[in-house]
């Protein structure tokens, strides 16, 4: 305890009665599948190591960062759309799902990094674009021409006005509904050649396939069977609330009086006909069913990973789990904590955290999502001293972890000037003042010239300029960083009460949230958050009932002063009380911890140590001079 912080600090009382929050969630049957405890880290390719100086992160260069994620102790990686592309969408067009696009590299350097990563024990999961591909996709150039079995591959139709069209070539197509683009405009191109309109819910270089024909089912499913067979384990399959649309066509209602709002801007629209169709949740149902059974035939002895992307209400998610007859999505990403309102912070992550786990079906498995290449970084949204109360949060909550790229080192949103952005969507429209480039430059790997992301002068992206002091290199040799605090989270999660246990919440103050996981007959673990501005104390023996009256530090982020094995009181607000600067957190165990040599010189106790040391010093020195 330091004295001088004494007079900084609100002493905080509390009784159970008086806990706000306090959420129970029981694991019951305990999955040890292989994927239901895993960090999925995702790389974006084109930002995570260049291995020829291009400018362009590569597959050559993942493998080159291997022994980055084993360090970490992370076992999946996820690897963002690799597929041949024109980069309209930043590869979310893809012009080839058997091909990888010649920027990451070739089949070969593909082939290579399944290899390296089995020797590794990693596990690989890729992309699946489902809902379009590319304009200069094959598939579609034979659409147009009404090539045989592709003629219905794309969702074409006629327009408004056909007749009139078809008989006078002066007059203007116009669309067969309102439908918009997510990127926004109709979300209809006409083509001259085809005298028909395609549809698109993302650019006009993204049309949409027809997945109510069967031939195209076919063909996605053996796009599935074709990565399983290169060493693929699991998939990411995108953009699944687009993937039907109701056969209907009829026009979805506008929610605004404004006449030209509802022609443009696709979020004036009620999509009740382009978005969470029910269909969706069966095809993912038919994948899964399709990718247990294809594993089982080719005797792959670990189980499938089946992540959906669909950013949809919570009620719609739970749905894709499907149930215990036709089991569905192993995790439809929990997008909740993305959306966490700063202004009531631990009211709204606690409300996210508990409606999911509520809401989820039994012996399902929970995930947790909060960052992305599509959203702002936790340093820009809520500051630099926030990345370890998130680091914490997410990896100590029960199921599974998507970590973005950079995050585990703290990684910032970098500004990217007009002239160097790539973006061509410009975030769909979603973010006007800013583009989604922020979020995805180059990966800060130490102090050399563009972090040792290239060597090319100028790559695809800009580097952020704190590369000289936030990068992976730099913070490995410093405890007290995010990498290290990030990596000890992660020991954190082999343990089996982590992997198997209880989870209580307790939303305690605007500023306080504590998270407790518990297993019988093993070491319990107690998070402790300080999200705001003042410096707290917890006695934590009146929130948590069966507490021991003494617990250990097992980490502390570098700004909270506590340092491993450091002992901690739970029924005092003296002595060695929990005290919390703004913006720190602490995780305690009851298991003993040996502590290690402090970090941070204690200034409260220096002067009083060094007098004493000088006083026995001199009393040595007083009585040799005496006997001799």
């Amino acid at each position: 305890m330091r004295t001088f912080d004494i007079f900084m600090f609100v002493v905080v009382a509390f009784t159970c009665a008086t806990v706000n929050g306090n959420v129970y969630f029981r694991a019951k049957n305990p999955n040890n599948e292989w994927w239901s405890n895993t960090i999925t880290y995702q790389v974006y390719p084109r930002s995570f190591k260049d291995s020829n100086n291009d400018g362009i992160g590569d597959l050559k260069g993942i493998i080159q960062k291997l022994d980055h994620f084993t360090d970490l102790g992370i076992e999946t990686i996820w690897i963002g759309p690799i597929f041949k592309s024109p980069m309209d969408d930043m590869g979310y067009d893809v012009e080839d799902y058997r091909m990888i696009d010649p920027i990451f590299g070739t089949m070969a350097d593909f082939d290579e990094l399944v290899v390296e990563m089995k020797k590794r024990n990693l596990k690989l999961v890729t992309d699946i674009i489902p809902n379009h591909s590319s304009y200069k996709c094959e598939w579609f150039q034979k659409s147009i021409k009404r090539e045989g079995n592709y003629t219905d591959y794309y969702m074409w139709h006629d327009a408004f006005n056909q007749k009139e069209v078809l008989e006078n070539s002066t007059i203007t197509p116009l669309p067969p509904n309102n439908w918009l683009s997510v990127f926004g405009g109709s979300g209809w191109t006409w083509n001259d050649e085809r005298k028909q309109f395609y549809y698109h819910q993302f650019n006009a270089k993204q049309p949409d396939f027809n997945i109510r024909n069967p031939l195209v089912h076919k063909e996605l499913k053996d796009i599935i069977a074709f990565w399983i067979d290169r060493g693929v384990v699991g998939f990411r399959f995108d953009a699944i609330k687009h993937l039907y649309e109701s056969d209907s066509f009829r026009n979805e209602p506008c929610l605004t009086d404004d006449e030209d709002e509802c022609k443009k801007n696709h979020g004036s629209l009620k999509h009740i006909y382009t978005t969470d169709q029910p269909e969706n949740i069966e095809i993912i149902n038919e994948w899964r069913e399709f990718i247990d059974d294809y594993m089982r035939r080719k005797n792959i002895p670990i189980s499938s990973y089946l992540a959906i992307e669909s950013y949809s209400s919570k009620e719609v998610l739970m749905q894709y789990y499907g149930n215990p007859t036709k089991p569905g999505a192993n995790v439809p990403f929990n997008f909740g904590l993305l959306d966490v309102d700063k202004r009531t912070i631990v009211e709204s992550i606690d409300k996210n955290i508990n409606e999911w786990l509520k809401m989820m079906p039994e012996n399902q498995v929970a995930n947790w999502v909060v960052e992305n290449h599509d959203n702002p970084r936790i340093s820009t949204k809520f500051g630099v001293e926030m990345v370890p109360l998130f680091t914490a949060l997410k990896l100590s909550l029960p199921g599974v972890d998507i970590t973005y790229y950079g995050s585990e080192i703290g990684m910032d949103n970098t500004y990217v000037r007009p002239d160097q952005m790539q973006d061509p969507n410009n975030a769909g429209g979603s973010r006007l003042d800013e583009s989604r480039d922020y979020e995805r430059c180059p990966m800060q790997w130490d102090t050399s010239i563009n972090a040792g992301f290239t060597e090319k002068k100028n790559p695809w992206l800009p580097v952020n300029p704190n590369y000289y002091k936030l990068n992976v290199e730099s913070q490995k040799k410093i405890p007290t960083s995010n990498y290290n605090f990030y990596k000890k989270m992660s020991q954190l999660r082999r343990t089996d009460t982590l992997k198997d246990g209880d989870l209580q919440t307790y939303n305690i103050t605007k500023s306080i949230y504590i998270l407790k996981r518990s297993l019988l007959d093993h070491e319990s673990y107690i998070v402790v958050m300080n999200f705001g501005s003042e410096t707290e104390t917890i006695v934590l023996c009146n929130v948590i009932n069966n507490l021991k009256n003494e617990l250990y530090v097992y980490l502390g982020s570098e700004n909270s002063a506590y340092n491993i094995g450091s002992i901690v009181s739970t029924v005092s607000s003296s002595g060695n009380s929990l005290t919390l600067r703004p913006q720190s957190v602490v995780v305690l165990t009851d298991k003993y911890i040996a502590p290690e040599t402090p970090t941070v010189i204690d200034t409260q106790n220096a002067g009083t140590q060094i007098g004493s040391t000088l006083i026995s010093l001199l009393s040595i020195f007083l009585l040799l001079r005496y006997f001799l």
